[in-house]
């Protein structure tokens, strides 16, 4: 489910302004795939909410809680069009090949720590790192 995707990122070393490129992969959602996962999600959620009437007295939290809870994750899973999976590029720091997992986060910039020299490094597009001088 999704397509996989590759973009050319670069990490940045934070404790100098070496850089690095660097590769993330991603799953890319088509229009029909982002509407099944956030319905899924949602109806995961209230199953979770129907079972939650038969818990005596902790219903009155359980079930509105699992019932807006699914309405907020499946707007989320709605609008997500891409999910990262991991970087892989050279650290800046140690020169180490490396593989860092991104939790399904897409955004950049981002920040992580170096899995063999524990030193941060940024994750950022290409074009962030160069500036142009006139």
């Amino acid at each position: 489910m999704g397509e996989q995707v590759t973009r050319s990122i670069e990490f940045k070393s934070q404790s100098s302004d070496s850089t690095n490129p660097a590769e993330m992969h991603l799953t890319a959602f088509s229009q029909q795939e982002m509407k099944t996962r956030a319905l899924k999600s949602m109806l995961t959620f209230w199953l979770i909410a129907a079972i939650c009437v038969l818990i005596p007295i902790a219903h009155f939290v359980l079930v509105p809680g699992f019932f807006i809870g699914g309405i907020v994750v499946a707007s989320r899973r709605w609008k997500t069009e891409e999910e990262g999976r991991d970087a892989t590029g050279i650290c800046p720091d140690c020169g180490k090949d490396i593989c860092i997992p991104l939790d399904k986060i897409a955004e950049l910039p981002q920040w992580h720590d170096c899995p063999d020299c524990s030193k941060p490094i940024a994750l950022q597009p290409p074009e962030a790192g160069k500036t142009s001088q006139s």
